[in-house]
């Protein structure tokens, strides 16, 4: 899945509305926290900062959702500077493992998740 959303105050909140895409293929907790995580990351971007569209990219894998949120703004000097306490408190909270990438301007994070309901059963069905 990949995303694009405007660096205005509603963006955090329209990045939470265009996850809910993901709701057929993994549970509802684990929808919840990426979520929080990809409105975060969003909101420190528009608050360091970010003039031009923040990409967001999610994609369910093996291993879990990995995704990474890129902009231009200075939120990934800010997190080398460790000035978004509350934002890195969060990502340590939920995530696997994540990092920045200054060269690329970009946050990317690893989370475990569950399979929704339905995806459990078509799976176990072996569709």
């Amino acid at each position: 899945m990949h995303l694009r959303v405007f660096p205005t105050v509603e963006a955090p909140s329209q990045a939470r509305r265009e996850l809910s895409a993901l709701a057929s293929q993994i549970d509802q907790h684990s929808l919840s926290d990426i979520r929080t995580v990809v409105s975060e990351l969003v909101g420190m971007s528009v608050a360091n900062g970010a003039r031009k569209p923040i990409e967001v990219s999610v994609c369910i894998g093996d291993r879990g959702v990995e995704g990474a949120v890129h902009d231009d703004g200075t939120g990934i000097r800010a997190v080398g500077r460790r000035e978004s306490a509350l934002v890195l408190r969060i990502l340590d909270g939920l995530v696997e493992e994540w990092g920045a990438d200054e060269r690329e301007k970009q946050i990317w994070f690893r989370i475990k998740a569950r399979p929704s309901s339905n995806e459990r059963g078509r799976i176990e069905r072996g569709s």
